[in-house]
């Protein structure tokens, strides 16, 4: 169908939640963004050019999708909801400046932790050029997507990720505030945290408790050096398994042996009874390096 009304807009939106009896599922953390200064503050934030090759997480009924596509980006979108589809192609566009949209945007009904994407995506982007990814988020399952992300195979050019603000502030989390944790160290090792702007839960149907944030994250140029990435992730995250107790009592998991962990601890150059989230992203790499990698 077209339409000039864009399908963010809230009249829009709400004329096609009507039309097809559309309810936000819970269970799949679905609100529907109805703010187009939001939803072109997200395609500002992940610098959309012509050409560009996106992949966006959770198309929903294709308000933030419709908005790349006018951008000119080529976008394959990830989706769970089976209900989505027949929106998604009776309201995006046919054709935008004369050229057929079904050459630009290609939907696969795969839960996006189960992705394979070079095995996704060879047939519709050209893998030897940058790949950005742009999403909003479903609240309940973005840590896990930024893990998967960050630990992929692809090395992505960005990722403009709308979020709980909550979740955002960890992302910039330095050591010794609450909020820095596995997922921080997770991200700055690998990317740069840029905070592009705040969403209010006003602009959701139907509208969340919390407001949320769009952050963008870029590849360092130089990246610490802390080993294999799955494995030193999961190392930070043994270290954080118990946020309140010390580092000596969180290694027990790690180094069961008293005097081998005492003398971890010693090179650490740390008081044992402080606790992980006073330690460093070079001192965590530290602690990696002295536990064997789990096969």
């Amino acid at each position: 169908m077209n339409n000039e009304i864009p399908i963010g807009s809230p009249v829009r939106t709400q004329a096609i939640i009507n039309r097809y009896f559309v309810k936000a599922k819970k269970n799949l953390g679905q609100n529907f963004l109805v703010d187009l200064n939001a939803i072109q503050g997200i395609v500002q934030a992940a610098d959309i050019r012509p050409g560009d090759q996106v992949i966006e997480i959770g198309p929903g009924i294709g308000s933030l999708t419709e908005q790349l596509l006018y951008a000119g980006a080529k976008v394959f979108a990830y989706e769970v909801d089976d209900a989505l589809p027949e929106i998604l192609n009776n309201e995006l566009p046919r054709q935008i400046a004369g050229v057929p949209i079904k050459d630009r945007f290609e939907l696969m009904m795969k839960d996006i932790l189960k992705a394979n994407f070079k095995a996704d995506l060879q047939d519709f982007f050209d893998l030897t050029k940058p790949i950005k990814v742009v999403a909003n988020l479903p609240y309940y399952i973005t840590t896990p997507i930024i893990f998967f992300l960050n630990e992929s195979e692809l090395d992505f050019a960005s990722l403009t990720l709308m979020m709980q603000k909550e979740v955002a502030d960890r992302l910039s989390a330095v050591p010794g505030n609450k909020e820095y944790g596995p997922l921080s160290i997770a991200v700055q090792i690998e990317m740069k945290v840029t905070s592009a702007l705040t969403v209010k839960n006003t602009s959701f149907i139907p509208k969340p408790r919390v407001d949320s944030s769009v952050v963008v994250l870029t590849p360092l140029v130089q990246k610490p050096d802390v080993g294999e990435i799955k494995h030193f992730n999961w190392v930070v995250k043994m270290c954080f398994a118990q946020r309140r107790k010390t580092l000596n009592n969180n290694l027990k998991n790690l180094v069961p042996e008293a005097d081998k962990r005492a003398e971890l601890i010693k090179a650490l150059g740390v008081d044992p009874r402080i606790r992980p989230e006073q330690l460093t992203i070079a001192q965590f790499a530290q602690i990696a390096r002295a536990i064997p990698v789990q096969k």
